[in-house]
């Protein structure tokens, strides 16, 4: 398996429309081989003190997301990278309305996904 990164600006008047975006596409690219997607925002709650804290940083611009694309391999990535359905897909006004950066792949070489937690997330938040 392999994760690609990407650092992407959106700006805040495109936030609710991008992310719907995302949704509303998942059905094409699960179909094209991606088992996840995933958009992460920086937390305003960072680590405790009693946590191992890295260098003082500048802070990210707050319109920077990580969106976090896992595919079964590479040869899955360069597929859906080589489809006319993705050309589609990106040709639209809310994939345009975001500033992307370089995406970078990762090799999955170690770690655990729990199915069973993320379900239980997942059932407690659909709860009226």
């Amino acid at each position: 398996m392999i994760v690609c990164i990407r650092t992407v600006r959106i700006p805040p008047e495109a936030r609710e429309r991008f992310l719907a975006w995302i949704d509303e596409n998942r059905q094409l690219r699960e179909e094209h081989g991606i088992l996840f997607e995933l958009v992460l925002e920086r937390s305003l709650k960072q680590n405790p003190t009693k946590t191992m804290q890295g260098a003082e940083l500048e802070p990210p611009p707050e319109d920077d997301a990580l969106v976090l694309t896992a595919w079964a391999s590479h040869e899955a990535f360069d597929a859906w990278i080589d489809t006319p359905d993705r050309d589609g897909l990106t040709d639209s006004d809310d994939h345009r309305a975001v500033q992307y950066r370089p995406l970078t792949r990762y090799d999955l070489v170690g770690g655990y996904l729990n199915l069973d937690g993320l379900t239980a997330i997942a059932e407690v938040e659909e709860e009226p």
